[in-house]
């Protein structure tokens, strides 16, 4: 049975897409193109060079706090510049650095052309507004006024730009674009698996889903939070366009609590086999 899988964005709750993975691969079900926003674009980055659900899950139990790197230099200097000359520069809490490395291990380095399946990786550039979708293959893909397929860079900084949650991350450059979270635009990218030639698509939602959160009170999660409404609003406005979306409403898990991955893994894989019927239903219709 052949399907496209859409994974959003959702900072550390992203480990839950590894738990849906393992749900699917019981199931035997196995999706032909998968696409990722944000925390979404590094399972589906890892799974689209070939890492089965295992190793999925083994990478991610080995995620902690260490992989946000603070740039506490930038952030004084920022603070400093902006105190004597009242404009700063200063453009990100946390570097990238550390995940950049780690994803660029992974995945050996490879190409967005060398992806052992159809991948698309989502960004935008910060300047313009525009979508740019990190593609393995432009084939029948058309750049439009406010979107841009490319698939000449590495996986990893396709990865990189897409988890640049803005003012959190630092934003990357590439092709002389200034890339951040692609949250910002598309946080399920569903539209481009169908471009693709996915006739069904299954779009797995992490983020805010109309609940309220009372520990939002740290820029961090403030940040995040901020994405995570506009995504939800934007979703609502783009359901048409998915066959089904699975929600394992994880809405209650801050970004830095990188210790309850292992739950994560759980609810995701639940949410799943839950859901299990309806979407066997859904792919087979």
């Amino acid at each position: 049975m052949k399907f496209g899988l859409a994974l959003s964005g959702g900072a550390t709750r992203g480990a839950a897409h590894v738990g849906v993975m393992k749900a699917l691969a019981e199931a035997d079900l196995h999706p032909s193109w998968i696409s990722g926003t944000s925390a979404g674009s590094m399972v589906a980055a890892l799974y689209a060079c070939g890492y089965n659900t295992q190793e999925l899950e083994a990478i991610a139990l080995t995620l902690d706090r260490s992989i946000y790197d603070t740039d506490y230099i930038g952030i004084t200097g920022g603070i400093l510049q902006w105190i004597l000359t009242g404009d700063t520069k200063w453009d990100g809490l946390i570097k990238g650095k550390n995940l950049e490395t780690t994803m660029k291990k992974l995945t050996k380095g490879r190409s967005m052309k060398e992806s052992r399946l159809p991948l698309a990786i989502t960004a935008v550039d910060i300047n313009s507004g525009k979508t740019i979708l990190f593609v393995n293959s432009r084939q029948n893909l058309i750049d439009e006024n406010d979107l841009i397929y490319i698939d000449d860079v590495p996986i990893y900084q396709a990865v990189r730009a897409s988890i640049a949650i803005p003012v959190i991350f630092k934003p990357i450059v590439i092709h002389g674009m200034r890339l951040v979270d692609g949250g910002v635009t598309d946080s399920i990218p569903v539209g481009v698996l169908k471009k693709m030639g996915a006739d069904k698509v299954i779009g797995i939602s992490l983020g805010y889903s109309g609940q309220r959160r009372s520990e939002v009170d740290n820029i961090l999660e403030i940040g995040s939070q901020a994405i995570d409404i506009m995504s939800y609003r934007m979703t609502k406005l783009n359901t048409q366009k998915t066959d089904l979306i699975i929600n394992p409403h994880i809405y209650d898990v801050g970004m830095l609590e990188t210790h309850r991955i292992p739950e994560l893994i759980e609810r995701g894989y639940q949410a799943v086999k839950d859901h299990l019927h309806m979407i066997k239903k859904t792919i087979n219709q």
